[in-house]
């Protein structure tokens, strides 16, 4: 795939972009800024709402006026249309220096999430600063799943719906989970693949070949087959690359979100486009990905 800068966002941190096929429009978060941006592409117009905070994930749901949105505070349904928040569930409550990170939906309708400390990738920052990976059951009831967790990032599972894997970036492993969609995930996780040598490992996406796409804080994506053999490294045009969903009519459009965070005015003349949102050409459609119903 070669990648080019398809929205020039210049956002510290661009992540979470999905597509919503109902509108025809890319839906990506600023995280720092707590803005959701659903972007129309072709037109080159962007709305942008508030989502009251820090903000891990937006993800559509089967009302176009209505996106999940995972944020400080936990989860709500955000009304596009007035900027009002209805509560989905709080994981964490009483924990105002954790946040929540990003987040999906398995296709049972389940919300998985996980929660990380503000003072992540801090000086401020201990190893014993930890969180937990939490799911949200269909009844809103939330579930433990693990303790102890530094930084989880995205998830994703295969096309059979019998593994969910979880990118651990903090340990920079891939983990997976055995699942089942009828009651979720059996027992822990257990790491899949090592990803230390590529570089730190944020988001993860799959094909509808159960090829997984994994991005690095290195300026690459690594590219694994569905027995995990690595099939390819794609080298991106800037480092901080954070997450990619596949999108557009036939699902074959990879987009990919970057940041920009940390990098001085003269670091940026060498940066163009980070922060912004890529967009690269794949020879296989994404897998449909699952969203909310209101």
């Amino acid at each position: 795939m070669d990648f080019k800068l398809i929205w020039d966002g210049n956002v510290l941190l661009a992540e979470t972009p999905t597509w919503d096929p109902g509108l025809d429009r890319l839906i990506w978060t600023d995280l720092y800024a707590g803005e959701v941006h659903e972007t129309d592409l072709e037109q080159r117009t962007d709305k942008v709402w508030k989502a009251g905070s820090a903000i891990g994930c937006a993800i559509p749901t089967d009302d176009p006026a209505i996106l999940l949105v995972a944020v400080d505070d936990g989860i709500f349904l955000l009304n596009k249309e007035d900027g009002s928040r209805e509560p989905v569930a709080d994981p964490e409550p009483g924990r105002p220096d954790y946040s929540l990170s990003d987040s999906r939906i398995d296709a049972a309708g389940r919300i998985l999430t996980s929660t990380v400390s503000k003072y992540y990738g801090t000086a401020d920052y201990r190893d014993d600063m930890v969180g937990s990976f939490y799911m949200v059951d269909t009844d809103r009831s939330v579930h433990v799943l693990e303790t102890g967790v530094n930084q989880y990032n995205c998830m994703t599972w295969n096309s059979a719906g019998t593994q969910m894997f979880v990118v651990d970036s903090h340990y920079q492993n891939l983990l997976v989970f055995d699942y089942s969609i009828d009651s979720g995930p059996s027992g822990g996780s257990r790491i899949a693949l090592p990803l230390k040598e590529y570089g730190v490992p944020d988001g993860i996406s799959i094909d509808v070949d159960d090829n997984l796409y994994i991005c690095h804080w290195a300026g690459r994506i690594t590219v694994w087959d569905k027995h995990l053999n690595l099939k390819e490294v794609l080298e991106f045009p800037v480092p901080q690359v954070c997450c990619g969903g596949f999108g557009g009519p036939d699902r074959k459009d990879f987009f990919v979100s970057t940041a920009r965070y940390a990098y001085s005015p003269e670091q940026m003349e060498k940066r163009n486009g980070a922060g912004g949102i890529f967009v690269g050409r794949n020879e296989t459609s994404g897998a449909e990905l699952n969203f909310w119903k209101v």
